[in-house]
């Protein structure tokens, strides 16, 4: 083995200059590398402060010199998104990810970046990758139930949403996500109290004000509803999704296409506005835009196909907007001294609203939600979605006959009923519609008005409750005349001809 050789002292220190050296030389390549920590303060602070075009800048000129610091990357993401360029923000949130695998806030970030370019898989990965970083991160559980919710998982929603308020009591945005829940789970009272906890904490809260009126609209207090939007307009005058809510809640086409102007001007890739925008005026003798439409990319988009079927009618039916108004309407052209008929009641909202005319309906529902899965293309809503947990509604002068349809109605209709004035189908399914149109044959005249809650707009709308309706008259020789519309509440009424 050689012997090590001795230093002498000179060479000791000699030794000991270049290490010194070397230390500064690091030094100085590792400050040519990182960002000055007034740099940061100064990014962090434009972040806080929402000086989002100043905090753009600075992190553009960050991330340019030094390409591995994550924060400069989340910050340039969340600037670009919140000056509208959502596309172009989801680059440097995907990078952030990348420098730092680890950071359950970069998981977070992406995953709600996934979930407004409607990537909802995605954005579940993400949101699913920063709760096993964080178990305790109450932001990803509640971004998570907001993606769930996009899914239509409404239960797994719920779950992760209350999770988020149990590890965060005071957090309005975990609020609104469970109200904006809660109202597709049709448990309305619970929904208005929640979204208005949301508010009370934030009352400067955009989005629990626009959840609010989502809600109002749905228990039909529509003037509260539109006070709530206006609310959140004030807060935040481009918000393009309440601006689309309004237009659903006016009485003429005038006041919609107002609504969907500021719709567009908020947000000029809207689509569902460019292409409701094109159904309006063609309803004002304006049909240049739709024509476009059929020769654009759009052509087998659901609005369109819906509009195209609409259009080609013998006649352009009565358009309304509000669900409560297209009630209101054809009730109007009833005759409220007979009893109505529903099939699909859910937790009575409709029923309760038509009862207060009719004073008798009949109401038919497993309350235990579909019978089998509905797959709606986009994703599938599971058996048991819309369930009131079994609860059959109390409501004077209602009759629930409670099972599904092919073991209920042959039984209900061995007895002689009476004729209907309306019948409401808000079954959804194509096999539960045609079973309810098959046996309300006996209760159907020429007076008699069919309401489908579900006919047009959604991606296989051909293939449900329209799918029923055709075949159902094809198999009586019978037609049908389309009386009055809605594209925004999807309801469409007819009258059987020749029945």
């Amino acid at each position: 083995m050689p012997q090590r050789k001795t230093l002498t002292f000179s060479e000791k220190r000699k030794n000991k200059a270049e290490d010194k050296r070397n230390k500064k030389k690091n030094k100085q390549f590792n400050n040519r590398n990182t960002p000055t920590d007034t740099e940061l303060n100064n990014l962090l602070l434009l972040h806080k402060n929402q000086k989002f075009d100043e905090a753009e800048q600075l992190a553009r000129s960050i991330a340019k010199r030094f390409p591995k610091h994550p924060f400069s990357w989340t910050v340039l993401g969340i600037a670009l998104q919140q000056t509208g360029r959502i596309t172009e923000s989801l680059t440097p949130i995907q990078r952030s990810v990348q420098l730092a695998p680890r950071d359950a806030v970069a998981h977070c970030n992406l995953g709600a970046t996934l979930q407004k370019l409607s990537r909802f898989d995605e954005a579940e990965a993400s949101c699913r990758q920063a709760i096993a970083l964080k178990s305790d991160f109450a932001k990803a559980h509640s971004n998570l139930g907001a993606t769930l919710k996009e899914l239509g998982r409404l239960d797994e929603a719920e779950a992760s949403c209350r999770q988020a308020i149990a590890l965060k009591p005071d957090f309005p945005k975990a609020y609104s996500n469970l109200g904006a829940t809660l109202q597709e789970l049709g448990r309305l009272e619970e929904a208005e109290a929640i979204c208005t906890q949301a508010i009370a904490l934030k009352p400067d809260f955009a989005e629990a004000h626009s959840n609010l009126g989502n809600t109002l609209q749905a228990l039909g207090r529509l003037e509260e509803a539109e006070a709530s939007y206006t609310q959140a307009l004030e807060l935040k005058p481009d918000h393009a999704n309440v601006c689309w809510n309004l237009h659903g809640i006016q009485k003429n086409i005038q006041g919609a296409e107002h609504w969907i102007d500021k719709c567009l001007i908020a947000d000029t890739n809207h689509v569902k506005a460019r292409l409701m925008k094109s159904a309006l005026r063609f309803y004002q003798g304006d049909r240049n835009s739709f024509d476009g439409l059929m020769k654009s990319d759009f052509k087998q988009h659901p609005f369109t196909r819906s509009f195209s079927w609409a259009f080609s009618l013998p006649n352009l039916p009565e358009l309304h907007f509000d669900k409560w108004h297209f009630f209101d309407s054809i009730v109007k052209k009833s005759i409220i001294s007979k009893p109505f008929y529903e099939f699909g009641v859910w937790r009575a909202s409709s029923f309760k609203y038509l009862i207060k005319v009719f004073k008798k309906g009949y109401g038919f529902d497993t309350f235990t939600g579909l019978p089998k899965d509905w797959n709606v293309r986009s994703h599938v809503e599971k058996k048991g979605s819309y369930t009131s947990n079994g609860d059959v509604p109390n409501i004077e002068g209602g009759e629930f006959i409670v099972g599904e349809f092919e073991n209920t109605l042959p039984v209900f209709f061995s007895k002689t009923r009476p004729i209907a004035s309306v019948i409401n189908f808000d079954a959804d399914l194509y096999s539960s519609t045609i079973c309810a149109l098959t046996f309300s044959t006996q209760v159907i005249d020429k007076d008699t008005i069919l309401i489908f809650d579900e006919f047009i707009m959604n991606e296989s709308w051909e293939q449900d409750e329209f799918k029923a309706l055709n075949e159902y008259c094809s198999i009586n020789q019978c037609r049908y005349e389309v009386i009055a519309i809605s594209f925004f509440s999807k309801q469409v009424a007819v009258k059987l001809i020749d029945i």
